[in-house]
């Protein structure tokens, strides 16, 4: 064993000091309070994930969205922290039409204007 980490050393979660948070918004308050707590697969695609699946997918994260009494903070929370995936009943195209872009917009469908 390195002398770094030694089987006996023991430490928690308390023991790391944290470092200052860059975000915009916070998931303190409310984000334990949400439908959607432990259904993550619903609410973030695979990487290449076909559209006909993410449709099927979307769906049902939205079926847990629809009732959820955080919808708004959650929403909010994703248009100021430019996230990706599926949150307060918004995915990245719903955030984008609605003014909130994305810092890198890999993913956005941007219909073509047309010539």
């Amino acid at each position: 064993m390195s002398a770094v980490y030694q089987k006996d050393d023991s430490f928690s979660a308390h023991d790391i000091e944290s470092e200052p948070s860059i975000v915009q918004g916070t998931l303190v308050g409310w984000a334990h309070l949400a439908n959607c707590k432990g259904y993550a697969k619903l609410f973030f695609g695979k990487p290449a994930e076909r559209p006909q699946a993410r449709v099927r997918r979307e769906h049902k994260a939205h079926s847990l969205c629809i009732s959820c009494s955080v919808k708004v903070d959650c929403r909010s929370f994703a248009r100021n922290n430019h996230e990706y995936g599926f949150w307060g009943d918004e995915n990245e195209e719903s955030r984008h039409d609605a003014g909130f872009t994305l810092s890198s917009p890999i993913g956005v469908r941007i219909t073509p204007i047309p010539f």
